[in-house]
This record gives C-alpha cells, structure tokens and sequence, in this order.
C-alpha cells in the first residue's frame, strides 16, 4: 500500500470515527421526546410527581387526576402550579391528603414539568414519556 493510500485510508476511518462519535454524542444529548412538548418534562414528572399522580396523569391511590378539570389553565394558574410544587397543599377538595412540597426543583425543571403537565391537559391525556 503506498503513503497517499495509506493516508486516505486514515482520513476515511477519521471520517467514519467522528461521524460515529457525533451519532452517539447526539443520541446521549437528545431526548426522544423533544418534538413532543414536554419530552424532558415527563421525565421530571416521572421521577417526582408519578408516583402519587399516575404515569399518565391518572390519579392514584396517593393523589388526584391532574387530568381533572380543575387544573386547567383557565383553573388554576401556572403561578398557582408552581407555588404547589414548590411548597405542598393542605388537603382540601380531596382525600388524600396533603401534598408535599417538591423544593428540589428549579426554575427550568418546573417550566419544563408544566409545560408537560399543560400539554397532557390539552391532548386529554399524557403525552408520550421518555
């Protein structure tokens, strides 16, 4: 094999190579969702709000439906949302009683969370979760 084919084969393998590590760089980055409003919101409200609210926002034996028209924009406001999340409820319509406040949150991770939590309210139903 001579120096210049030796070469190419270098600059075609370099080629291969970053073109691989930028495939996975993207695949590790990018949430499968992010076309989906909401995508890295669902998984915020997987790991803290699923647990009592339901997967697809169902309710549970732990907590009501966010589904239920109550928490709808024009019923409580995204001001109103966050001041829940971040500082708990006295139980008061329902009968689970009191939510905890989810402090560990900041400021993008909730718009993130009520941006899924109104987009699942708009479709009527979660939208897809991580």
């Amino acid at each position: 094999m001579s120096a210049h084919q030796d070469r190419v084969g270098q600059w075609s393998m370099a080629l291969v190579v970053t073109a691989l590590l930028a495939a996975v760089a993207s695949a590790c980055g990018a949430d499968v969702n992010d076309d989906v409003a909401g995508g890295r919101g669902g998984a915020i409200f997987g790991a803290n709000c699923a647990s009592c609210h339901g997967a697809a926002l169902e309710g549970s034996d732990l907590g009501p439906s966010l589904l239920d028209p109550m928490y709808a924009s024009d019923q409580m406001s995204d001001d109103r949302f966050r001041s829940a999340i971040r500082n708990g409820v006295e139980q008061t319509r329902w009968e689970f009683g009191p939510m905890p406040a989810m402090g560990g949150l900041g400021d993008a991770q909730l718009d993130e969370l009520l941006e899924f939590v109104r987009a699942s309210q708009e479709a009527g139903t979660t939208v897809t979760m991580p």
